[in-house]
């Protein structure tokens, strides 16, 4: 891939959010603020509840985006906006019922219950609908890349966390 499509990309999601300081700010600052309490949190972990509010936050993108997921087309399940409409509803609900339950282990509820779960598939679909910025490998990975990085951080600060406290401890 070269460069200068990356960086156009760049460019229309750093227009995106720019522009639309309201829809993306508090998803973005949401992530950003929960991410950084689990890394100077280390000793704490995402649990059922964390499950239950990512599913609440996909549920809540999902119908804050299908108006202008249908505006100007017929409603279509073979349409590409419907289907990202209805993946976020889904799997909001899902995760809220699988929270909400206790049914995930509790390794998936710390995997599932991770803010960019709720980050990534809202930025992606809002970008896609709001903005026509393409649905792709390309958009996913710079979206990705921040939330990699930061649990890339908290990951390596749980584990020094663990690796000292057992120390201490002997």
């Amino acid at each position: 891939m070269e460069p200068s499509v990356v960086i156009h990309r760049i460019g229309q999601i750093m227009e995106a959010v720019i522009g639309n300081p309201l829809v993306y700010l508090p998803l973005i600052g949401a992530w950003f603020i929960t991410e950084m309490y689990f890394i100077i949190h280390c000793d704490e972990v995402h649990g059922h509840t964390s499950v239950v509010s990512t599913g609440i936050a996909l549920i809540f993108t999902a119908f804050m985006i299908s108006p202008c997921a249908i505006k100007n087309i017929a409603w279509s399940l073979f349409e590409l906006r419907t289907l990202v409409v209805v993946a976020l509803l889904f799997y909001g609900l899902f995760l809220v019922f699988y929270g909400f339950v206790k049914l995930f282990p509790g390794f998936l509820a710390e995997f599932f219950g991770a803010p960019g779960h709720a980050l990534v598939p809202s930025m992606m679909g809002i970008l896609y609908i709001e903005h026509n910025i393409a649905f792709d490998r390309l958009t996913f990975a710079i979206i990705v890349t921040p939330v990699l990085v930061l649990g890339v951080i908290k990951t390596i600060k749980r584990l020094s966390y663990r690796l000292f406290s057992r120390k201490e401890k002997e």
